[in-house]
């Protein structure tokens, strides 16, 4: 895998809430040192990877290049039988236009990506159907969160925004998508600052930033959940935003350390 250089950085972001409150004290955000960004970069086995000092991590997977590494950072494993219903192109399967081979997904499924990130994140990739579709289908980025990722929004290939209940959609909103066969599908979602947003082509479609699509909003992870008349490939996958710092430091002891005393400071400073 390539990992490219870190972004440096050297702004101070007043307090980790976002801005200083009047008659506080302003304090700065916590900052990853150069040992802490090549560990948290060390967690994942994308094709490209940078980060920042602040915790924003860029992940690209080249699935048409069927490195099997790249599904390390992803669950559940892409299985080896055929009927799987996700699993990686074996020669001629992956040939179509627009891909010359990736990730396979057919029938109902569910693949995430096992990072945690803070609720500011995006997440774009390229779906191409061999088969077409039927109105009511589901091929979509989504975000989740809560007790096991029940809580989930998505993007249905970047014209309709839903609502998801395990694999099926539970509310709709803006046009169906039209599945047209081989045709590439380049599509993912954005959330940030409260704001969910379906992206087609790289722009935006829809959005919602309601209580009910986001009720009690926190930290999640990303992924793609699929339903209906499915079958098709993913040759690439980008995941942009912050990670949880939090779940880095479960896995990374001196960040751990570093972090809590990061934040023992602020508590002192504020008495």
């Amino acid at each position: 895998m390539t990992k490219m250089s870190r972004i440096p950085t050297l702004v101070l972001i007043l307090a980790i809430q976002g801005g200083a409150v009047a008659g506080q004290p302003q304090q700065s955000t916590f900052l990853l040192n150069e040992a802490e960004q090549e560990r948290i970069l060390d967690l994942f086995e994308a094709t490209d990877e940078q980060i920042s000092a602040d915790g924003t991590v860029q992940l690209v997977y080249d699935f048409e290049s069927e490195e099997r590494s790249l599904a390390a950072d992803w669950f559940p494993t892409p299985q080896e039988s055929l009927a799987g219903k996700i699993r990686w192109s074996r020669d001629w399967e992956g040939r179509c236009r627009g891909a010359t081979g990736g990730i396979l997904i057919a029938d109902e499924g569910q693949w995430f990506h096992s990072a945690v990130w803070q609720p500011d994140v995006r997440m774009e990739l390229t779906y191409i159907s061999f088969v077409g579709g039927r109105s009511g289908d589901l091929v979509a980025a989504v975000f989740a969160w809560s007790k096991k990722l029940r809580k989930r929004i998505g993007s249905n290939l970047g014209t309709q925004l839903v609502r998801v209940s395990g694999t099926r959609p539970k509310s709709k909103m803006g046009e169906p998508p039209v599945i047209a066969f081989e045709e590439p599908h380049r599509f993912g979602l954005q959330l940030k600052d409260g704001l969910f947003t379906t992206l087609i082509d790289g722009q935006p479609r829809e959005q919602a930033d309601s209580t009910k699509s986001l009720k009690k909003l926190d930290r999640g992870q990303v992924g793609l959940v699929w339903s209906g008349t499915v079958s098709g490939i993913i040759p690439e996958m980008k995941i942009n935003g912050k990670i949880d710092l939090d779940w880095a430091a479960d896995q990374i002891p001196q960040l751990r350390e570093r972090l809590d005393q990061h934040r023992q400071e602020i508590a002192s400073s504020s008495r």
